[in-house]
This record gives structure tokens, sequence and C-alpha cells, in this order.
């Protein structure tokens, strides 16, 4: 297998980091309207878009691929911060180096890679650990005082902690269930 990423798998990162971005975005917007779902959503981006996530992986299975769509989501979540670039760039890193260890071939790696990858979820909310009032500022220019104030009322200073768990088992569900859907469909349609 050759390890050197060429021309048509930049044209695949693009597109699959287009599609994966711009499904996290719509998933955040949608439960952004409401408190508990916006601190929830690490879970939800992590169960739903786990499937573009093993679709690339399989496509694409050379070392920066990962790197690649972590690079991608760092520069769109990291508007009020660059901290949020240098988390996507290091859990990006760390998923590849898991799938590095299956040699690009294991699924099993692949499916534990994907969690991994989900912490870049965090990243926006990292915020909340450093500089929670900035963040609650943010929250109360784009959606109001009694948006903020309940975002900051369901937001203690640990929990950072919990959304990392939450995205973290948002991307095992997330995994497996693409690793369903991805046999039952996508190998039958000769698409992995």
């Amino acid at each position: 297998m050759k390890t050197k990423l060429k021309t048509k798998d930049f044209i695949y990162a693009g597109a699959f980091g287009a599609i994966y971005v711009i499904l996290m975005m719509v998933l955040v917007s949608g439960t952004g309207m409401i408190p508990v779902l916006y601190i929830l959503s690490p879970f939800f981006v992590g169960c739903v878009c786990a499937t573009v996530y093993m679709l690339y992986v399989t496509k694409i299975k050379k070392f920066g691929a990962i790197l690649i769509l972590g690079l991608l989501f760092g520069i769109v979540t990291s508007t009020s911060s660059f901290i949020s670039l240098v988390w996507a760039l290091i859990c990006g890193l760390l998923a590849e180096l898991i799938a590095r260890a299956g040699k690009y071939s294991s699924k099993k790696m692949f499916l534990l890679s994907y969690p991994v990858f989900n912490l870049t979820m965090i990243g926006p909310f990292l915020m909340l650990f450093y500089a929670k009032k900035q963040f609650i500022t943010l929250c109360e220019q784009f959606y109001g005082a009694d948006y903020a104030q309940m975002v900051d009322k369901l937001t203690p200073s640990w929990i950072i902690f919990v959304l990392a768990g939450l995205a973290l088992v948002g991307g095992a569900i997330g995994s497996l269930l693409a690793s369903k859907f991805a046999k039952k469909h996508f190998e039958k349609a000769g698409i992995i």
C-alpha cells in the first residue's frame, strides 16, 4: 500500500471534510437552540457523523488523512479561540496514531479511532474551562441573556469532563452504528 497522500486523496479529504463539517454544523445549530441540547451536542455529533468518518478513513488509508479532517474541523470551530484548533489537531493526531497502529486496515482500530477523534467536539467548549465569562458573553451576544444564563447554570467548572465523556460515548455508539450501516449498505453497494 502506498503511504504518501496524492492529489486525489486531498480531493477526497476536502469533500469528506466538507460533508463532515456541514453535518456537524447542522447538528450543533439545531441542538443549539435549546441550551441543554447544545451541551449534549458532542454526543449527538458523535452518533451521527461517525458514518462520514468511517467512509472517509476506509477510502483514504494513509497517514495524514485523519489529521487533515482534524485541521478542517479545527479551522471551522476556532472562530473565538485558537485553542479549539490546537485541540482538534491533537485529537486528530491521536486518532491518526490509533488508525496507524492497525495499519489503516483494522476495522477495530478505525472503530477505536473515531471516539478519540470526536473529542474534537469539546474544543469549542474548552473556553468554559479557562474563560467561562467570555464564553457566556458570546452566548449572550448570539442567543440572548436568558439563553446565556441557562448555559451558565448548566456548566459548572467540571462540565468539560462530562463533555469529554459524552463525546467518547457518542463516538463509540456512532462507530458501532456506522460499522453496521457500512456492512449493510456500503459494502453491498461496492462503496467500500
